[in-house]
């Protein structure tokens, strides 16, 4: 069974349950009700254990009305409910009653007050999943993408609705996808995917539904919910909402809860733990471990309210999506730009945010697409542990293990917040050894990190600033010379892939002038300003910062020694 291959021609692959009302997420949404009952009690629950004394939570409400008038001093978005500072303002009025306790005759409790917060969080958070809207969304998308990445520019709408040709052939699928799908009926599959485009929660959603994977849930910004054309989807399709401007406790707690329930509760997820698309354009090195964290704490509880060998399982698949070029790429270079050199670095806002703007995006990436891969790293418990096709668990010996054993101490199967901040922070070490490990190189990536790499080699003592504002006229290479190290290079990747500590694309196998040819065609379709130019025997670039961006994908793999 794991060892199965699938080709180009099996996708989509059958659904794992034909019965769309049986999947755990079409569950969750018909039992909404209950649902955020157990998540709002939990979530005081969780409050309440923090903050123990009515002293302590009347602080911490007081923190939480701080937070929130600073925050709605801040420019409203579009899908802020329309009543925000009218709740505030009552929960401002009622907080003032609780200091006037021989004043006033009031029934206004901490309590109450917390439990006004909580509901209204949870209902901001939740999402609905709808059979209707699915099913559009099923049809459309493999057109979508079909028109993206086969139809000549600026024709693909008059062939949308036409046969298309097969997307496989353009979007490899490499992993162990059999055993996915028999985990996915025998426990709960949390995907954790890299995170470059704003194309890849599309990407990823349509991706697992040619898996036959029923669907997922997913965080999606606040933000993105004030774009109409996105916001009628997600709202109907699994996603939840997260609010990154509210930091308060409360909120935290609830959106975390939100998320360990639907997980007790079988809907199969995404996180995308690196938080938001990468600045910098290199594989995430760091993750924000939150969500990460109620998957384990779900497990926990499944051992806590199961017996041992009923507790169902919970898996987590590494999951590295590579393009040859990334739309945003100049906005999100010059965001890290200005991260790392603060007063040295200007910053260019290259966002979009409207349904117009949306459709602007989308069209370019359909008129520029090119062929991207993904990759499926290894299958794991929410310790890091390997997982075998039956859902067992094995150590880094390969000897079966019992992953309740490591939530028991003293004969008791116990909470424990330091430890499991321990195994959550080592499931998230091997999330990032995976992405290392099956992140894709392209013939574009191979490219750009030798180009960059001679030059800041010709360019030696010169800081990385001041090397970006080189003028392009001042940027030379001669063929030979980047020919020699893509050559270099390519046998040092050749090597690592043997050794299994990266994944190398066929086109990879090609003679050196082919890659070059390759890479720069993939990395010139969309961009303004070129990243890698050629003139008879000389290359050069007029955007040395996307050339910095896509040579970082290669970063952290000591290839700057072979060139």
């Amino acid at each position: 069974m794991a060892g199965r291959q699938y080709s180009a021609q099996d996708y989509p692959l059958p659904y794992v349950i034909e019965d769309l009302k049986k999947w755990p997420i079409y569950q969750l949404t018909a039992d909404k009700e209950a649902f955020l009952e157990q998540v709002k009690a939990r979530t005081r629950e969780k409050i309440k254990s923090k903050f123990n004394t009515n002293e302590a939570l009347k602080a911490e409400l007081a923190r939480v009305l701080y937070q929130e008038r600073i925050r709605l001093t801040e420019k409203a978005w579009k899908a802020d409910p329309k009543d925000e500072k009218q709740f505030w303002n009552n929960i401002k009025s009622k907080f003032v009653k609780l200091d006037q306790v021989n004043e006033v005759v009031t029934d206004i409790t901490e309590d109450q007050l917390l439990d006004e917060i909580i509901d209204r969080y949870a209902n901001e958070i939740v999402g609905e999943f709808d059979e209707r809207t699915f099913q559009f969304a099923e049809k459309i998308l493999p057109q979508f993408f079909g028109r993206v990445l086969s139809a000549a520019p600026g024709k693909w709408l008059k062939t949308f609705a036409g046969n298309v040709k097969t997307l496989h052939e353009k979007i490899p699928i490499i992993g162990d996808i059999e055993k996915i799908r028999h985990l996915s009926t025998k426990g709960t599959v949390i995907v954790v995917p890299t995170h470059f485009s704003n194309m890849d929660s599309i990407m990823v959603g349509w991706l697992l539904n040619e898996l036959g994977l029923p669907a997922f849930t997913y965080g999606a910004g606040l933000n993105l919910f004030s774009i109409g054309l996105l916001s009628g989807f997600m709202n109907r399709l699994g996603a939840y909402k997260v609010d990154r401007r509210k930091k308060n406790s409360v909120y935290l707690e609830t959106l975390k809860t939100y998320s360990t329930v639907a997980i007790q509760r079988g809907a199969h997820s995404i996180f995308f733990p690196g938080g938001t698309r990468s600045r910098s354009g290199s594989v995430e090195k760091k993750l924000k471990l939150g969500l990460l964290g109620t998957a384990l704490e779900a497990q926990k509880l499944h051992y806590k309210n199961f017996p041992t060998e009923m507790a169902p399982k919970i898996y987590v698949v590494p999951c590295i999506i590579n393009y040859h070029f990334v739309l945003e790429a100049p906005g999100l270079i010059n965001d890290y730009l200005k991260e790392t050199g603060k007063e040295k670095f200007f910053r260019e806002n290259d966002e979009y945010s409207t349904s117009v703007k949306l459709i602007r995006f989308i069209y370019k990436f359909i008129s520029a697409s090119s062929s991207l891969t993904v990759s499926f790293g290894e299958v794991m418990d929410v310790l890091g542990n390997k997982v075998d096709e039956n859902g067992d668990s094995h150590n880094h010996l390969g000897q079966k293990i019992d992953v309740k054993k490591y939530f028991i101490t003293n004969g008791e199967l116990n909470d424990d917040e330091q430890r499991d901040a321990e195994y959550v922070k080592l499931l998230g070490e091997k999330i990032l050894d995976n992405y290392h490990r099956y992140n894709v190189v392209l013939t574009s990536h191979l490219v750009c990190f030798t180009v960059f790499e001679l030059l800041r080699r010709k360019y030696k003592g010169v800081d990385l600033f001041t090397l970006l504002r080189t003028p392009a006229e001042d940027v030379s290479l001669s063929y030979d010379e980047v020919a020699e190290g893509v050559s270099n290079v390519k046998e040092r990747l050749k090597q690592l892939y043997d050794d299994g500590d990266v994944i190398i694309s066929p086109e990879l196998r090609w003679n050196v002038e082919k890659i070059i040819e390759h890479g720069m065609k993939n990395i010139n379709m969309y961009h303004t300003a070129s990243p890698i130019t050629r003139s008879g025997n000389t290359i050069g670039s007029e955007d040395l910062k996307l050339l910095y961006y896509y040579h970082n994908r290669l970063d952290d793999y000591g290839l700057e020694k072979y060139i």
